[in-house]
């Protein structure tokens, strides 16, 4: 049987329950769950099907799966709640790395019923039948590789049901929404008839094969390269030559932009003479992927993995006047470097801390330039993932999916308003139902701006409300919960809460539970104001702001030209744009921007408003 199907599994309550898998042609099977049995007969390429009838949720159970000579147990085996969890890096960003990580993790064990299967991550160019994995009983040992969104969402459903949760992570960070839909689905958009072309090429797997032997050629210089055998990581290795860039940020310099590779990364601290020996904290926040790190040529931590926290202990005797912190980088692939808060980067000797942020020095010691070969990675052709990571489930008794991707889409802001929709009615036709389908909407990012202005991000928002048109959709909007530096908010308590209140209101009957954040419906001039008026407020408009100034609104006139205006909440559903200045208002935004840092209008549950662009009746 496919791998899903395994001790410690989930299986949906209340629906239809399909199992299947392979066996001898024309076998009989015997499915036995629950007290009850069914019986199929495998056809003649021996392929079975059972579907038992809908039970309520319990467990656990032993499942037994019969064929003339051979039987397959699966123990401690639940029937509750079983979602899906997809998308990119935010989906994929694990427990471990979340706020409070330590706390979270540490109460993982109070959630038994709580169960993760992570699908391994695979690409194809034909659909597969089958995907890596196993079912995860949620401990405090396990439950540090979970992913945050999806745990956060099954706790809150768990602490609010009572019944088991299980959650079927099946995400790769860096990935356009492309390789997540069927080749049926990309189908529709004439762009990528070429690449199609090439995938149901007989010779496509040659092409692939040619490729990713050169491609091994490259991971074997990686590891053969000189800085290790050459000591660059020793202070008298001379690295006068190295060029310059900036830390913290993903590389970013014309010749480390487009490479994967290992880069040696250098800076120079002075401390005074009363901290030479002392012990001390080095903080680094994230390097992507993996490093290796030195201080005056002593090794002092080493770390695998874009989104773990780099806190290194410098021993005592490690430091001196003069310092010298060398590391050696990893990125495999993507972007690379090291990224984050500049106020992150530092070095820390009792209470005093001194920045790293500026300029270091680098010096290319591997490079996937100088290897003939074309990245087969997800993003390389479409629907690469959804053959291998969602065709094998799409069989599967569920009750939704929750979605966090959009990030790698910004580039091409304006095709995602087809795209995603597209995504989302591609699924629901593979599973062959209209099933609940949950989304997070991009979050707060980069440098905020003083001027309002255009903005990819703010399109590919623009493109995630739309797709509330679909039935049964919803979005949990995280404009307030971004941070400047890190594409990566580390708060995911409150992306899972808000994905977990749709289901509640909409899946569960939690009528009370306030799910949609204030949508403008309207925007009309009257005078030398503009009235926008709000559905889904709650109890009412509020805003977050100890003077009690209302942010982020801009009107343009018929020259197009944003300005930012005077805003303020009127009565439960209403905000007043004052805009003397602008003649002839046509339209207004409002958290427009890649990062809007200062969006502060909320509905009395404390879900922020959603960014818009509307016009002026």
């Amino acid at each position: 049987m496919p791998h899903i199907f395994a001790d410690h599994m989930v299986l949906q309550r209340d629906a239809e329950i399909a199992l299947w898998g392979k066996s001898a042609p024309k076998e009989q099977i015997t499915v036995e769950l629950n007290g009850v049995k069914k019986r199929g007969l495998a056809n003649a390429s021996g392929q079975w099907k059972v579907v038992l009838p809908p039970m309520e949720a319990g467990g656990p159970y032993t499942l037994t799966v019969s064929g003339k000579s051979d039987t397959l147990s699966f123990v401690d085996v639940l029937l509750g709640e079983v979602w899906i969890c997809s998308g990119q890096s935010n989906m994929e960003f694990r427990l471990s790395s979340a706020m409070n990580s330590a706390k979270e993790i540490a109460d993982a064990d109070n959630y038994p019923g709580l169960r993760s299967f992570h699908v391994g991550q695979v690409m194809s160019h034909v659909p597969l039948n089958d995907v890596e994995g196993e079912w995860q009983c949620c401990t405090s040992a396990t439950a540090g590789d979970f992913s945050a969104v999806g745990y956060f969402f099954a706790r809150e459903l768990y602490r609010r049901l009572g019944v088991p949760i299980g959650f079927i992570n099946t995400s790769w960070g860096g990935t356009d929404i492309e390789s997540w839909m069927s080749m049926e689905a990309i189908e529709q958009f004439p762009k990528y008839k070429r690449l199609q072309e090439r995938m149901r090429s007989p010779r496509f797997e040659e092409y692939v094969q040619r490729s990713d032997e050169n491609r091994a050629k490259f991971v074997e210089s990686m590891k053969e390269e000189p800085g290790m055998a050459e000591q660059w990581y020793s202070t008298s290795y001379p690295k006068d030559d190295w060029k310059e860039l900036v830390v913290p940020g993903l590389w970013s310099n014309d010749d480390l932009v487009a490479i994967d590779g290992v880069v040696w990364q250098t800076c120079t601290l002075e401390l005074p003479e009363e901290y030479v020996g002392k012990e001390a904290i080095l903080s680094l926040h994230v390097i992507d992927d993996d490093d290796i790190t030195w201080i005056n040529g002593q090794r002092v931590g080493e770390t695998a993995g874009y989104d773990v926290r780099r806190l290194y202990h410098v021993p005592a005797g490690v430091l001196k006047e003069h310092n010298e912190i060398t590391l050696k980088i990893s990125d495999y692939r993507g972007g690379g470097g090291l990224y984050g808060p500049a106020h992150e980067i530092y070095l820390k000797i009792g209470d005093k801390t001194w920045p790293l942020s500026g300029t270091w020095r680098y010096k290319v010691s591997a490079s996937s330039s100088d290897f003939d070969f074309v990245e087969y990675g997800p993003n390389a052709y479409p629907s690469l993932l959804y053959n291998a990571m969602v065709n094998a489930l799409t069989g599967l008794s569920m009750r939704g999916v929750i979605w966090y991707q959009g990030e790698n889409n910004t580039n091409r802001a304006s095709e995602y308003f087809d795209l995603f929709p597209a995504l989302i009615n591609d699924w629901r036709e593979k599973w062959g139902k209209e099933f609940p389908f949950y989304w997070v909407q991009l979050a707060n990012y980069m440098e905020p701006v003083a001027e309002p202005g255009e903005s990819l991000w703010a399109q590919v928002r623009a493109a995630q409300t739309q797709a509330l048109s679909l039935p049964h959709t919803g979005q949990a909007v995280i404009i307030d919960i971004g941070e400047a530096n890190d594409i990566h908010p580390k708060n995911k308590q409150d992306v899972g809460l808000r994905l977990a209140r749709h289901a509640l209101h909409k899946d569960y009957g939690f009528s009370d539970v306030v799910c949609e954040s204030p949508f403008a419906d309207t925007a009309h001039r009257v005078g030398d104001k503009v009235i926008v008026q709000f559905a889904h407020v709650a109890e009412g408009l509020m805003v977050k702001n100890k003077y009690g100034y209302l942010m982020s609104f801009a009107v343009a006139g018929s020259d197009g030209v944003y300005k930012w205006v005077q805003a303020k909440v009127v009565g439960k559903n209403r905000v007043v744009l004052s805009c003397p200045d602008i003649s002839t208002p046509v339209s207004v935004r409002y958290a427009w921007g890649d990062n809007p840092d200062d969006a502060n209008l909320y509905n009395s549950a404390g879900l922020p408003a959603t960014p818009f662009e509307i016009e002026i009746e």
